[in-house]
């Protein structure tokens, strides 16, 4: 399915490991990385919270960003104390892959938008844990950013989950 490629390719290019020679990851670029797959959710949970056509879709919306923003402080909020200024790869272009991602969920309605935005939902989420498992936390230096990193973790998972069971309920 393409949008899964668009969402792939949105997490890969964030985890600073796509096509090419990949930047190393260093804490800075983390940081950076940390904070943009929270603007992502935070903005995709409110387009699940406004055009969902179920309840159960919306509650999910608001509950993904406003999870999200808690976790995307936590990240700010560390990178001010460490004096770290997040830093994106040169060659990132999520934002662009990501805008992409978002006209094609405002595009649907109805029950169009509900599979669209679970499906988002389920492969964003999964990429993003395979992201921080398998190329995140081993390039973290900082003992406090990994901390969080490892703290903040089992939310995703959360949120990867419930989406999961929302969308088999809803028949996905």
């Amino acid at each position: 399915m393409c949008k899964r490629l668009s969402v792939l390719m949105v997490v890969v290019v964030l985890a600073g490991s796509g096509a090419g020679a990949a930047p190393a990851l260093d804490d800075a670029t983390i940081l950076a990385i940390f904070d943009q797959a929270n603007a992502v959710d935070i903005y995709t949970g409110r387009l699940g919270a406004k055009y969902g056509s179920s309840e159960e879709v919306r509650a999910l919306g608001r509950m993904v960003s406003s999870d999200h923003v808690a976790v995307q402080q936590m990240g700010r909020d560390l990178a001010k104390k460490l004096k770290t200024i997040p830093t994106l790869p040169d060659n990132d272009s999520s934002v662009a892959d990501y805008a992409r991602i978002v006209a094609q969920l405002q595009s649907k309605t109805g029950a169009d938008f509900d599979k669209a935005y679970l499906q988002y939902e389920v492969a964003y989420h999964q990429s993003v844990v395979d992201a921080i498992k398998g190329s995140l936390l081993p390039a973290i230096s900082n003992p406090e950013l990994k901390a969080l990193v490892k703290t903040v973790l089992p939310g995703f998972e959360r949120h990867l989950a419930a989406t999961k069971v929302l969308a088999s309920k809803l028949g996905l």
